[in-house]
């Protein structure tokens, strides 16, 4: 390839990484459609509902979960925190399969094939969601990527994280494994 011909491909490249986020960008400042009340998830309210398209089939539905410790992170395969974080949360899912626990990754406007060629890429296999119009995104408040939230048996919202997991050990706030305790703790609660 020339150098002329690959300037060319290098911008086309990063026209259409910057087309994405500007849509998603666009995407995340709507308002959440709503009946009657401009409510955003809080901690400590009943978590909004999330019935999305599950990838490879299905529809998810977090009201049929309730009586589980749900762990809900909103992401994208473009963006970089969410691919440094997946492994872990991976991990996560797989130590408490045995248990009333459920990891909804909430892909935002992405296709179903794409995230399936993120999950080979990096080895994963994800309860993945994709939530195409952005209304589960709007209504959890979401304003960066990624985000996390953890709902516990009752529904209810425990604690919410918009932005990247920290880095460090279970005594850092909001690191993955200090998550991980927290999500333990509300299992052994019951």
């Amino acid at each position: 390839m020339t150098g002329g011909r690959r300037a060319y491909v290098v911008a086309g490249l990063a026209a259409l990484v910057m087309a994405a986020l500007a849509v998603g960008w666009y995407v995340l400042q709507q308002p959440a459609a709503t009946s009657g009340t401009t409510s955003i998830a809080q901690v400590g309210a009943p978590a909004p509902q999330i019935a999305l398209p599950v990838v490879g089939g299905g529809t998810s539905n977090l009201a049929a979960d309730k009586g589980k410790v749900v762990l809900v992170n909103f992401w994208a395969t473009w963006c970089e925190p969410c691919k440094a974080e997946m492994p872990g949360l991976q991990q996560l899912a797989g130590q408490l399969q045995e248990q009333p626990f459920r990891l909804y990754s909430v892909d935002l406007q992405e296709d179903a094939a794409a995230i399936q060629a993120f999950e080979q890429q990096y080895g994963l296999s994800l309860y993945a969601v994709i939530d195409e119009d952005g209304t589960a995104t709007r209504a959890y408040g979401v304003r960066a990527l990624p985000s996390t939230f953890l709902i516990d048996q009752h529904g209810l919202l425990h604690l919410q994280r918009l932005g990247p997991l920290a880095t460090g050990g279970a005594e850092t706030m909001w690191s993955e494994a200090w998550l991980a305790d927290q999500v333990r703790g509300l299992l052994a609660t019951g």
